[in-house]
């Protein structure tokens, strides 16, 4: 393990990899595995927005409109938040969780992350991974 959880996350099961392109991941990290919660990241490592090549940065709302589309689509959240504080871990990433439509308002917005050690469930993170994975796939026509 390095010191940079989105660079580490490369090595990630297949299990936890919600979605991989050549540029973009997005993926159940260990630490945040709380089910519908995922680190959607570049990766290459690269510090912050102004990190981001033209083209990475213009990728970024496609795949982010699609991950947060899956992730409503398999979780039934009426709300998918994305946050990205880059102190902690400057690379770029985006911590991309599913906000229940029950939950309490003083849970709601930042304190979303207040939920996160007693909600973490490695077994249920990975089983809505796939069912989000599978929400990614494309839909057969008819």
């Amino acid at each position: 393990m390095s010191a940079c959880l989105p660079c580490d996350l490369e090595q990630a099961d297949a299990a936890a990899i919600v979605y991989r392109d050549d540029t973009w991941s997005c993926d159940v990290a260990a630490g945040y595995d709380v089910p519908g919660w995922y680190i959607l990241r570049l990766r290459r490592h690269a510090e912050g927005w102004a990190g981001l090549s033209a083209a990475e940065a213009a990728g970024f709302g496609g795949v982010s409109q699609q991950v947060a589309a899956a992730i409503r689509d398999a979780t039934g959240s009426p709300t998918v938040y994305f946050m990205s504080f880059g102190e902690n871990y400057p690379h770029f990433h985006f911590l991309v969780t599913a906000r229940p439509s029950d939950l309490a308002p003083e849970h709601r917005g930042a304190g979303i992350l207040g939920l996160r050690e007693a909600g973490r469930d490695l077994p249920a993170s990975l089983a809505i991974a796939a069912d989000v994975r599978d929400a990614l796939l494309p839909q057969p026509t008819t």
